[in-house]
């Protein structure tokens, strides 16, 4: 939130002439011809131990916090030792576990900001989802606990955070480390801890969450359904699905050519039109493209297509997320 960095500011923690740091990790595809200025770690698998490649940066930085940066301004010619602040390490969900050391977003605490809601799965597996609601007849044991409301959800950057680490590391073997790394959602201390605490916002404040993948992901579970291509379980069958509009080739493809001709209504603040989702989707579709699509087009273009009961929820969420782009 903006307020996280103002508050820094308003608390002195971040001066004039400060220097404010981000760091962004993610995989990306190099170029032999494009120039770059990002260090990058070599392919083509992710290294098993990235700590041992971030340790380095974060340990100049630790070291530059504490002997401080001379820093030249010529325009007044006198050397002057700014404040290093290191206000947000980004990535996507499954990058943000290398930041903060908490346990992926299939896990049982699977929140990177620590809300602390707590996950379910279904019986006999290890996956977690972040479903509010108990289900009626198959929720297993530890995802058995009640409803969350929606409008009661626990605030971001749980105040538990410190003495859930301590409670961890403090583990007398290697079993109760195991227990205690299932209910704290936290698996080590992260190497953001070795920073100056206030020269960084701390752990789990600082952590970032991505509108971008969260727009790709959504795209990809919706048109997932509709098209009846999401895998389903063994007592499940698409003939049942009555959400599954798209599943009709035919009708597809008039859909596609749809969002295509929505070309010329598009506002010109983006740089071009969607292209045909039902030709390119399995290509090169962008997650800008899709963002307009799932955001923009789809709810005018399925009215009358997908079932009313489906579309209103539908319609419900784009709301939410207009609101949440908006703040």
């Amino acid at each position: 939130m903006g307020w996280d960095f103002l508050g820094a500011k308003l608390d002195g923690d971040i001066k004039p002439g400060d220097i404010v740091l981000l760091a962004s990790m993610d995989g990306v595809q190099l170029y032999e011809d494009k120039e770059s200025d990002w260090g990058f770690i070599p392919g083509p698998n992710k290294p098993k131990n990235l700590d041992s490649f971030l340790a380095v940066g974060l340990h100049h930085l630790a070291a530059l916090q504490c002997k401080g940066l001379s820093v030249w301004d010529a325009s007044r010619d006198i050397v002057f030792k700014p404040d290093l602040y290191f206000l947000y390490p980004t990535g996507d969900g499954p990058a943000l576990v290398y930041w903060d050391g908490m346990v992926g977003h299939c896990g049982k605490n699977g929140c990177h900001v620590y809300c602390e809601t707590k996950g379910r799965r279904k019986t006999r597996q290890s996956h977690y989802y972040p479903a509010l609601l108990k289900p009626i007849d198959r929720a297993c044991a530890g995802s058995d606990h009640a409803d969350i409301s929606v409008l009661n959800l626990s605030a971001a950057g749980s105040q538990n955070y410190s003495a859930n680490l301590l409670n961890l590391m403090s583990a007398p073997n290697q079993r109760q480390f195991e227990i205690r790394r299932m209910d704290t959602g936290i698996t080590k201390a992260p190497l953001i801890l070795g920073l100056n605490w206030s020269r960084s916002l701390g752990i789990p404040i600082c952590i970032t969450a991505d509108i971008m993948h969260l727009t790709g992901n959504l795209s990809d579970l919706l048109i997932s359904l509709w098209c009846g291509t999401i895998d389903c379980g063994p007592t499940d069958h698409l003939d049942t699905w009555d959400w599954a509009v798209l599943r009709d080739n035919e009708l597809w493809t008039v859909h596609g050519s749809a969002v295509e001709d929505m070309g010329p209504s598009i506002p010109g603040l983006y740089d071009a039109k969607p292209r045909n989702i039902a030709e390119k989707i399995n290509t090169d579709y962008k997650t800008w493209e899709f963002q307009l699509y799932t955001f923009g087009l789809a709810p005018a273009l399925l009215f009358n297509t997908l079932p009313e009961r489906y579309w209103t929820n539908y319609c419900q969420l784009v709301r939410g997320f207009q609101l949440m782009c908006q703040h």
